[in-house]
């Protein structure tokens, strides 16, 4: 067979083929186990059902991209405090164990800043991901957008970081260096004489604001901000934990938003179980949404989980203004085992 017969026999194919049709689908609620049940119900159901899902499933994924950035905070902070501990009663004899101790702090703060940065970075490009794909959740979209902007624009904090996260990826390390000693607390007794009260240990880690700020990964407007700065260190605890208090305002503002869809969608899977349980005569377990060639994991507990999540972590909002100490108050209330 030549070649033009050839083609004409695909033409010829093409033109008598029939299309095929693809049977449809029936829209339920089935149990996903063997021997489970299955539960018809209607396009309008179905698409209440399938947008309450997704809007839970989607503020299930926002919190955790947000505890992953919390607890990356926290162990920062408990670095902060191991490393003072470690400088207060570990016997350092010489140059060589004093520069493996230096070593290994600098090196474990840098690990805790690029955690934190880099948590930050999937929080933020995820976020509008998650919401962007979620046509029931345009509003939070816009919310989330809006959030972003104001977070930016009102914290100096927050714009430093976000370009020093670029920093790390493709200029340097972003930690300048760190300063870590003793100081004494001095009072006086009851002769007016001068007594040491006590020490205290800390750790400052700080960022080099002069190579930070001549990068290519700060830009113009930042740069110019950056030189008003006259100092030539910024100190990371403040930084980070400014930082962390405007990233948990912008969350704080998108749970805001997200909790009455959340409890909409738990009285509608609810109800979803309930109908199913009367319909088979006893309790109804492990429900999936199906439909469209789709089929969704629809758990009974899911947006009581999230809902409790909402309430996590939101001491954050003091992150700037929080610190840990072990200072003992030399009072009379020592004695009194009822303080923080």
């Amino acid at each position: 067979m030549g070649n033009d017969t050839l083609k004409r026999s695909r033409r010829k194919a093409r033109k008598t083929a029939r299309p095929v049709i693809l049977e449809q689908q029936p829209l339920c609620l089935a149990e996903e186990f063997y021997g489970g049940g299955s539960f018809s119900i209607d396009t309008q159901q179905y698409q209440k059902l399938n947008d309450s899902i997704t809007a839970v499933v989607a503020a299930l994924e926002l919190e955790e991209l947000f505890q992953v950035l919390a607890q990356s905070f926290l162990d920062f902070e408990e670095d902060l405090l191991k490393s003072s501990l470690e400088y207060a009663y570990t016997d350092l004899h010489g140059e060589v164990e004093l520069s493996k101790f230096f070593s290994k702090v600098r090196r474990r703060f840098n690990v805790r800043i690029i955690t934190i940065l880099t948590a930050y970075q999937s929080y933020d490009d995820q976020a509008n991901r998650i919401l962007s794909h979620a046509s029931s959740l345009s509003s939070v979209s816009q919310v989330n957008n809006q959030a972003r902007t104001s977070a930016f624009d009102n914290n100096f904090s927050y714009r430093i970081c976000a370009a020093l996260r670029n920093y790390a990826q493709h200029r340097d390390l972003p930690l300048g260096g760190f300063s870590i000693g003793a100081k004494t607390d001095f009072g006086q007794n009851d002769e007016g004489n001068l007594t040491k009260d006590g020490f205290g240990y800390g750790v400052s880690p700080w960022l080099d604001l002069q190579k930070f700020r001549q990068s290519s990964q700060v830009k113009k407007g930042l740069r110019v901000e950056l030189e008003k700065v006259t100092e030539e260190k910024i100190d990371m605890k403040w930084l980070i934990r400014s930082f962390i208090a405007a990233v948990y305002d912008r969350h704080a503002t998108l749970r805001e938003s997200l909790k009455p869809k959340i409890i909409s969608a738990q009285h509608d899977i609810s109800a979803a179980y309930e109908t199913a349980s009367i319909e088979k005569g006893e309790e109804a377990k492990f429900l999936s949404l199906r439909g469209d060639g789709n089929s969704l994991p629809m758990r009974r507990d899911l947006a009581a989980t999230v809902l409790k999540d909402f309430n996590t972590y939101t001491s954050l909002k003091n992150a700037d203004r929080n610190y840990v100490s072990s200072k003992i108050d030399h009072s009379s209330d020592v004695f009194v085992a009822t303080k923080v």
